[in-house]
């Protein structure tokens, strides 16, 4: 559950402004660290990391440079240059914060992590939201306390685990309406943007999620943030239900190649998976049994594998382990997986349901899900 506080690491409002690029001024203290402690920056945007350096004098640092548009970044201060020990691995003192076209002050008494920002509107907008969702958030570490509360016993009862899911799920919610009503409230805010962003999880409806994106303002849409989440809209709109699925090529276990479109006149699932997997290990018997139950009824499968060429004999090793008894296919690129990408798979593991027509007709089906949709189609 500590993951899901998260959902919102980062709020902050900016006034509705076309984003030029923008000059900002970094100036740090941290303490009285000297040479050999160094500062650095890392920002990450048009598909490029990119790091930025200063040594520590009398515990302070600057950095100078432009950005294209509003975002997060990175410090990281390394405090000293001892030999890596991977029995003593150093505390990471790193802080997230956002960067914008201003000078931007941090001051910390001993850790950047710790660090008190000024002179930056969207940080300091960052907090005031954080503070008015930390109610929200303070109900996950209530569910945590009374879980560390109960008996062993207790922690390991299904029925109770259920209770505890059912409830961080509807706090979830709570945190994800927040954020959307931000968004109708503010559209001409950054923070819309981002609160947006963060309310999309791996698998969403693409097309409410355009709608949304639509009523932001034309300066948030073409900031790099915009940009990149209109991308990722329009990349899972073409794996929405209803459209038809994009065809791919991928060689199977012998290297032969084969086409998604050689399953037409089928239904067809598209397993995304791999050996190092556990959730993907774990749902692979109700794969093994939902084919064994309608694959005489025109019910395929088709796995493709998100392992890397490295790991190739434990892909195979899985395959025949778990008794997965249907095509496999795999590019060995690892998440680099080029059927993988025009999907838009983020997360295994992720399927995707296709009629004999070739049109996706629902995704991410596990367990129950998949057998209930396999028997409302061929009871038909």
């Amino acid at each position: 559950m500590k993951n899901i506080k998260w959902a919102l690491a980062l709020a902050c409002i900016l006034p509705a402004l076309g984003y030029a690029q923008q000059n900002y001024t970094l100036q740090g203290t941290v303490g009285k660290l000297n040479k050999p402690a160094k500062a650095y920056l890392r920002l990450n945007y048009d598909g490029k990391e990119r790091i930025d350096s200063v040594d520590m004098k009398d515990g302070k640092f600057e950095f100078k440079g432009s950005i294209p548009s509003p975002m997060e970044a990175h410090l990281r201060i390394i405090h000293d240059n001892a030999p890596f020990d991977p029995a003593k691995p150093p505390k990471q003192d790193i802080l997230a914060f956002l960067i914008e076209g201003t000078t931007i002050k941090f001051a910390a008494a001993d850790s950047i992590k710790h660090a008190k920002i000024t002179g930056s509107p969207l940080n300091a907008e960052n907090e005031r939201v954080n503070a008015m969702l930390k109610p929200i958030y303070d109900q996950y570490e209530g569910l945590e306390n009374e879980y560390k509360s109960k008996s062993l016993a207790d922690q390991q009862d299904p029925k109770y685990i259920k209770t505890l899911e059912d409830r961080a799920n509807a706090i979830q919610q709570q945190t994800i309406d927040a954020k959307l009503d931000y968004v109708a409230k503010n559209p001409k805010s950054y923070m819309a943007l981002m609160a947006f962003n963060s309310t999309l999880p791996p698998e969403f409806d693409a097309i409410k999620a355009e709608k949304i994106f639509g009523t932001l303002d034309p300066s948030l849409q073409s900031s790099i943030l915009g940009k990149d989440l209109a991308k990722r809209i329009a990349l899972v709109k073409k794996t929405s239900e209803g459209v038809e699925a994009q065809d791919f090529t991928q060689p199977d276990v012998d290297g032969k190649p084969v086409k998604l479109s050689d399953y037409r006149g089928k239904y067809v699932l598209i397993d995304f998976w791999a050996s190092w997997c556990a959730p993907c290990r774990r749902e692979n018997p109700n794969l093994v049994k939902a084919y064994a139950k309608y694959q005489k009824q025109g019910f395929e499968i088709l796995g493709v594998s998100m392992d890397k060429a490295a790991d190739k004999a434990k892909w195979l090793k899985a395959i025949q382990d778990d008794g997965l008894t249907w095509k496999q296919v795999g590019d060995l690129k690892g998440w680099e997986n080029e059927a993988g990408a025009m999907y838009d798979v983020k997360a295994i593991p992720m399927n995707f349901l296709v009629d004999p027509n070739g049109k996706i007709i629902a995704k991410y089906l596990r367990g129950e899900e998949l057998d209930k949709k396999l028997a409302e189609i061929f009871a038909k």
